[in-house]
Formats: structure tokens, sequence, C-alpha cells
């Protein structure tokens, strides 16, 4: 049986309370930085990066993603870890590639990892940045201590997958404004607090001498031919994972997280968050944080 926990959300939108914990997370911004993997350059994201004493905690995000969508969360996070959000290659500020090889983003997560001398770490992944942790972890083991996966959808061949955001094309718009005008989350969801899809939507731009575009790049490989399926991926973690899932999720169902946890060699939960969306971070931040601290509080003790 999933593990339920106790919310308190306004409809449309974040409370009170949460608002001001989010602006106040902005007001600690994480440091800037790069690094080379492989000829590639990662960036990241660092809070309490000075703090070697501290256990690192790397935050993963989805698909076509970006570091800053972990800024409302990371700096909570940050009282107790050395927080370390990437940006994997052709997403974000990181570099765009000639070519996308098979379950490049792993190898990004595992280089970064070694590359800073970082290892063992715990992981945290959202959606398509969980399932590369899942790969990650599984060609290195060593370098990780366990994982924590939000809404992340793991490849069953018998289940129909959710709907693939298919390919793109560069499009370049006039100004700011028109290009924040044009973000959709996907999949979309009915609640989410605009300050916070604001922030990421501007996050996921660039001024180029065209005009402004979309960070990512359009030729990222997607679909469920560049999925490992479960029954062949899961079994070779061999690390603690912790499968969360959001109730409300387009993409994660209740029984599609309890068997990815039953192929998992040492799978916990499912935990689900009650009237939450796939992009949990988005509408409920608050809840999303507690949470997080409450599973990496657990394995610290266990």
């Amino acid at each position: 049986m999933a593990t339920k926990l106790p919310i308190a959300v306004a409809e449309g939108g974040l409370d009170s309370r949460a608002a001001v914990a989010f602006s106040q997370a902005l007001q600690r911004p994480g440091v800037s930085r790069h690094v080379t993997v492989h000829g590639v350059q990662l960036h990241y994201l660092g809070w309490n990066l000075e703090a070697n004493d501290k256990p690192v905690v790397l935050l993963v995000h989805g698909f076509r993603g970006h570091a800053h969508w972990w800024d409302g969360i990371a700096p909570y996070l940050a009282e107790d870890y050395r927080v370390i959000a990437l940006d994997l290659s052709g997403m974000g500020d990181s570099d765009h590639r000639g070519s996308y090889p098979f379950q490049y983003a792993a190898a990004d997560i595992t280089g970064l990892i070694e590359a800073m001398e970082l290892g063992p770490v715990t992981a945290i992944g959202h959606s398509y940045g969980g399932v590369r942790l899942l790969k990650a972890c599984a060609d290195h083991p060593q370098l990780f201590k366990r994982l924590i996966n939000l809404d992340s959808y793991i490849y069953f061949p018998e289940e129909t997958p959710p709907n693939d955001p298919g390919k793109s094309v560069r499009r370049y718009y006039p100004d700011l404004a028109t290009a924040m005008g044009r973000y959709r989350l996907v999949p979309e969801q009915p609640r989410f607090e605009p300050a916070v899809l604001e922030h990421i939507a501007r996050h996921s731009l660039r001024e180029e001498s065209e005009g402004w575009c979309w960070k990512f790049d359009p030729l990222i490989p997607a679909g469920i031919n560049h999925e490992i399926p479960a029954r062949e991926l899961l079994p070779r973690v061999r690390r603690p994972v912790h499968v969360v899932y959001a109730e409300g999720s387009a993409v994660i169902s209740a029984s599609h997280a309890r068997e990815t946890v039953a192929l998992l060699p040492f799978g916990k939960g499912p935990v689900v968050m009650p009237d939450a969306y796939h992009h949990m971070m988005i509408d409920q931040p608050q809840e999303l944080t507690a949470l997080l601290k409450s599973l990496l509080a657990d394995g610290d003790t266990t």
C-alpha cells in the first residue's frame, strides 16, 4: 500500500505561507558553475557548496527542464546538505551535443559525480530525471548512497505510455513577454502557483540574435525507443530507492508505482502525495520540501 501524506494547499494556487516560503527561497539562489564531463560543459547550481563535511544531495530535473526547477526546494534542503542541481546536456545552460547517444543523460550524471569527486551521493530525480538516475545507479552503484524518484515513468511494454512531447523545432519569439506567454507544462495540470511557473518559464529561455528561444535542444531524443524496459533496468539498481508519485499524476498510476517498487531490489514505498499533480514542485513546493526532508532524514538514520 502507498503511504498517504497530509497536505493543506489552497485550490488554484499556493496558500500564503507557501508563497512566502517560495519568495524566501529565491533570496538564497544557487551558485552557478560549470564542469566539463567527457568534453561537454555541464552547468549546475550549488547551495552550501563549501560545507564539505555535509552529505551531498544531487537534484536532476525532468525532460527539457533545467536546474532552476529546484529553486524553491534546494535552499531548504541546503540547511542540512550540500545541494547540487545539474542541467543535463542539451538542456538549461549546459552544452548542446552534436549527437545524443543512448541514455546519454545517465553518463552526464555519473560523469559529474566523478569529475567533482562527490560520491557516494543521495540523488533525487523528477520524471525523466528519475529514470536517468536509475540507469546511472545501475551502471555505477558505487557513486550512489540512495535514490528518491518523483513521479518517474518507467517503461512497461504492456502499458500505454503517457503522451510524448514529440519532436520539436527551434522557435524564436520577438520579445521575452511573448516567449513566456507560450510556455506550457507537459503534461498540463489544472493547478499551479503562477509565481513558480513564471520563474521556471523565465529560466527556460535565452536571447539569441534571432530573438528569444527555449534553451533545450530540439534534437534531444524522446519516446519509448529511448527507454529501457522496467524488467531489464530495475533489478540492476542495487541501492535503496524511494518511489514517490502524485495522486493526480497524468504519468504515474498507483499500480505502476507499486510494480516499480516490487521490481527494485531495495525499493521503498510507494509514497503518494495527495492532490498533487505531476509537476509537484510547482503546485506543492512546500509539501514536497517537507516530504524530501523526511525521506532524507529517514535514510540518514538507517
